[in-house]
């Protein structure tokens, strides 16, 4: 089967192919695809499938007959095309276009398989430098644990500093003259804690700053005050709107923190002095740096591999992984008793408005992690065979702890533990070639061998 085929490589990693094939081979597709339709299609006075084909032709029609006839001819010689054209798609072609009958002539575009040349990532250097845990970290988890520890005892004074408030609050638009849209928060009781003047207020509700401007009010006494949600404001109702703030002071709690000594640390933990107590704190923050600084050198360089990386992939891989994305998202949110359908509506979004909001996210995914598999194929990257084979038997410890047996006995079934084991090689490679980059990065893998592998992309075809 001779065929005339010419290529144009596409902006988007697709490649287009303008295919000729021989008048005698759509002929030969056609009689095939009318003896088809003989099988499905009753003609009278001949059993399926053995009327000859002008009578077929007569009962159904040349352009039916041409119909299928393109089909077949497609699923004939569409390998034959990829392999003539020299072509490694990275899923299915579609046919864009009969440009002739005579001769046949069709158009295909074809999504090419992802390609990445690295740069010399292995010149990238980033020192590395290890926080040390500070005395205001430790301060900070300590208060934290005595405002856990706190006591209530109703007080009979004006607000002060540390107080957990009772208030009655309402908000109205302030130049909204539409009554129905007046109201922003309906009247009803919330308790408010007065933080320090240091605070981190940013998340304090109704607005950042309101807490302490409640220090000095007594019981019974009200305030209002004004305040415009920014236009970047998480909540999107409330962008941009003027809003009158009224609170109604209705009870004065003091708060009484815990003294700060070896009685203390007896009570929250299983050591008898506050000196042990902070030594556990230091420790563990230091574990959580140390485990923080790492993933961030390693990230960093792996961000600066990318930007010196060629990368291309076709728009159905980024479809892909979008789908992927979306389907992630709505099991986290099933996780917290919540629907996608939900979700969707309470933001005013449809699905396609959802995969455009993820699509800059979804395509940083996909460059990170077709470089860092190609480092890791470039370093020569392997993973013990014991290292997924201990890792897979103290996961199927934790699902026979954590599921019923009969979920277990599926979790646990061949299918599913081949797909686990592969998982975590997969898991396992990335995190090797995530440790190997940092040691890139500090200068300290210049001794490593490295098995020199190039890296090629697929070689353009030729008409």
């Amino acid at each position: 089967m001779a065929l005339k085929i010419e290529s144009e490589i596409q902006q988007d990693h697709q490649i287009k192919l303008s295919v000729e094939v021989e008048p005698t081979v759509l002929e030969e597709s056609k009689r095939k695809a009318a003896r088809r339709i003989a099988q499905r299609v009753r003609i009278p006075g001949f059993r399926p499938g053995k009327a000859p084909y002008n009578v077929i032709q007569k009962q159904v029609g040349e352009a039916a007959i041409l119909e299928d006839a393109i089909d077949v001819l497609l699923e004939d010689v569409y390998p034959k095309i990829l392999e003539e054209a020299g072509v490694s798609p990275y899923g299915p072609g579609s046919l864009q276009n009969i440009a002739s009958m005579d001769p046949p002539t069709f158009e295909f575009l074809i999504p090419l398989e992802p390609a990445v040349e690295l740069g010399d990532y292995r010149q990238i250097r980033i020192p590395f430098s290890e926080m040390e845990v500070t005395q205001e970290a430790i301060d900070s988890i300590l208060d934290t644990l005595r405002e856990q520890q706190a006591t209530l005892e109703p007080v009979e004074r004006p607000i002060e500093e540390g107080d957990l408030v009772y208030i009655s609050l309402k908000a109205e638009g302030k130049d909204e003259p539409d009554e129905a849209k007046k109201t922003l928060i309906a009247e009803r009781r919330y308790p408010i804690i007065i933080d320090k003047q240091d605070a981190d207020v940013s998340e304090e509700w109704p607005f950042p700053g309101f807490a302490r401007g409640l220090i000095g009010l007594d019981v019974g006494q009200d305030k209002a005050s004004e305040y415009i949600f920014p236009e970047d404001s998480d909540i999107e109702e409330l962008r941009g709107i003027a809003g009158i703030y009224s609170a109604r002071v209705e009870e004065i709690k003091a708060r009484n923190l815990p003294a700060l000594d070896d009685d203390f640390a007896k009570s929250i933990s299983e050591h008898d002095t506050l000196d042990a107590l902070i030594t556990e704190i230091r420790e563990s923050l230091a574990a959580e740096l140390k485990t923080t600084n790492r993933a961030q050198h390693e990230n960093s360089i792996l961000d600066r591999a990318v930007e010196e990386a060629s990368i291309k992939y076709p728009p159905q891989m980024l479809e892909h992984e979008l789908e992927h994305m979306v389907e992630d998202f709505a099991l986290q949110l099933s996780r917290q008793g919540l629907g996608l359908e939900i979700y969707l509506k309470s933001r005013e979004l449809d699905p396609a408005g959802l995969k455009e909001e993820m699509r800059p996210d979804a395509a940083k995914r996909i460059e990170r992690s077709m470089v860092l598999m190609e480092i890791s194929r470039q370093e020569n990257i392997q993973v013990p065979e014991e290292v997924v084979k201990a890792r897979l038997e103290e996961t199927i410890t934790e699902i026979k702890e954590v599921f019923s047996t009969e979920n277990a006995r599926r979790l646990t079934s061949a299918q599913s533990l081949e797909n686990l084991a592969e998982r975590i090689a997969n898991e396992e490679v990335i995190r090797l070639t995530l440790q190997r980059l940092s040691q890139i990065g500090r200068g300290e893998a210049d001794s490593i061998e490295v098995v020199s592998v190039k890296t090629t992309s697929p070689e353009e075809p030729q008409g």
